[in-house]
C-alpha cells in the first residue's frame, strides 16, 4: 500500500518522468543495508551519514529521497542514529566525512568530481544510473530484472579496503 501511494506521490510531482520511483525506493532501501555489512564500519556507535548528490535539476528529488530514507529507517538505523545530507554537485567539499554518498543521475564529469572531491577512506559510494558503475569508479548499485540485483564494481572493492560478508558477495553480481 505504502508503495503505490508513494508512486502516485511521485507521479504527481512529475518526478516519474525521470526516475523510476520503484527503482529509488528499493535502492533507498537496500543500499544503506548493504553499506552496513561492510565489516570494518560495521560496529562503530557513530551516527551512519549519508549524503545524497544531484544535479540542480534534481533538488525536489534529492528532497525526497531523504525523507524517504529518515522515514522508511525512522531516524535510526541498527541502532545507530542516521543523518542525511544533500548537496548539489557544484556544491561539493572535502569538508564532510559519510559511511555513504548516494549519487542520483548525472554525468561521468561530474560523478568524477564526486569521487576526486568527497572520497575518503571508509566511504562507500552508490550511484542510481547503474550503466555507469563500471566507467564512474563507484562501488554500488541496483538494477531490477525479476528481483532487485545489488552490483558492485570488482575493481573498486580490490582497490579499496572494504570487506563483505562472503554470502553477500556471492549474491551480488561483480562487475568488471
Amino acid at each position: 500500500m505504502r508503495t503505490i501511494i508513494l508512486t502516485f506521490l511521485l507521479s504527481a510531482v512529475g518526478w516519474c518522468a525521470s526516475y523510476d520511483p520503484f527503482l529509488l525506493n528499493t535502492q533507498l532501501s537496500l543500499l544503506p543495508k548493504i553499506a552496513m555489512l561492510e565489516k570494518n564500519g560495521a560496529n562503530s556507535k557513530s551516527p551512519f551519514r549519508i549524503l545524497i548528490t544531484y544535479d540542480r535539476s534534481d533538488e525536489h528529488t534529492a528532497l525526497l529521497c531523504s525523507q524517504i530514507l529518515i522515514r522508511k529507517f525512522n531516524g535510526r538505523f541498527n541502532s545507530r542514529s542516521l543523518t542525511v545530507n544533500r548537496l548539489p554537485f557544484d556544491k561539493l567539499d572535502a569538508s564532510g566525512s559519510y559511511h555513504l554518498i548516494y549519487a542520483l543521475k548525472a554525468e561521468l564529469p561530474q560523478l568524477k568530481k564526486l569521487l576526486h572531491t568527497a572520497n575518503t577512506a571508509g566511504t562507500m559510494t552508490a550511484l542510481y544510473d547503474s550503466d555507469k558503475l563500471r566507467e564512474s569508479g563507484f562501488l554500488l548499485s541496483t538494477h531490477m530484472e525479476r528481483t532487485p540485483v545489488i552490483l558492485i564494481n570488482a575493481k573498486v572493492l580490490r582497490g579499496e579496503q572494504f570487506s563483505f560478508p562472503d554470502n553477500l558477495l556471492e549474491m551480488a553480481r561483480l562487475v568488471e
